[in-house]
């Protein structure tokens, strides 16, 4: 067998976890022994679980999607992105946006945005919702906590990075895998989570679809989001690059979602 991602040998282990909630739950992955790819095969289907229940990952998204109290996790992602960007009218996708209330947010503290929903199907009823087949490119594309949820890496991911504009960005936000005791990680453990992605693997990624990367922590990553909680910034115009580096000169961490 073969990363899917770097055609690296993939060797298959068997992990029991250590922590709450999933203590003692045991899961064969398949581990790539060159980029540190780690797939899940045994969570494939779990998705439709984990939307459907009232489980741990239900309220967590309860708590990163915004609602009319409060905007969550992808209005402050659009926003980085939106600063960076410096346009006035940007227009901004909110890939796998679901039942997502942020794109009013964005609307509101960013009048001459223009948003779209792209989903499987539209949860909302909306008019400015695309399918991801026929999904057009904007300026700014967020993808929070999607990644994980690809059962075919790079396919799903072409249909991601082509959305974005030549000047654009894409924001995706995930648990990045770092090497460590995969037994000590409660992400992987997830039911719907079957992607597990290492730096090098997102950075092979972006490579061979044209793109740079980088690496950021938002502020939900130094409490509740965890260590390895990261803002994955994909960007093809070398000009992002500088851009992002003034961002982060004057912003210790990334903006999320409040407590």
């Amino acid at each position: 067998m073969s990363c899917p991602v770097c055609e690296a040998e993939v060797k298959t282990h068997a992990y029991e976890c250590e922590v709450a909630p999933y203590k003692g739950k045991v899961l064969q992955v398949h581990r790539c022994t060159g980029c540190d790819f780690v797939q899940l095969p045994e969570n494939i289907g779990g998705f439709s679980k984990v939307v459907s229940n009232a489980t741990l990952e239900g309220s967590l998204r309860s708590l990163r999607n915004g609602n009319d109290e409060r905007p969550g996790r992808e209005f402050y992602m659009a926003g980085m992105g939106i600063d960076m960007l410096g346009l006035d009218a940007p227009s901004v996708t909110f890939f796998g946006s679901g039942l997502n209330a942020d794109h009013r947010w964005v609307k509101s503290k960013y009048p001459n945005a223009t948003t779209k929903l792209v989903d499987l199907e539209n949860m909302q009823g909306l008019e400015s919702f695309e399918t991801i087949a026929e999904a057009t490119p904007s300026d700014v594309i967020v993808a929070s906590e999607v990644i994980e949820h690809f059962e075919e890496p790079l396919e799903h991911f072409k249909s991601l990075i082509r959305l974005i504009k030549p000047n654009g960005i894409l924001i995706c936000s995930t648990n990045v895998y770092d090497g460590t005791d995969i037994r000590r990680h409660q992400y992987p453990f997830v039911p719907g989570h079957v992607a597990y992605w290492s730096p090098l693997a997102l950075i092979k990624v972006a490579t061979d679809l044209g793109c740079f990367v980088d690496f950021r922590t938002p502020e939900v990553g130094m409490h509740r989001g965890g260590p390895r909680k990261k803002y994955v910034i994909f960007y093809r115009n070398i000009e992002l690059l500088f851009r992002i580096s003034h961002y982060f000169g004057t912003h210790r961490l990334a903006p999320s979602e409040k407590e």
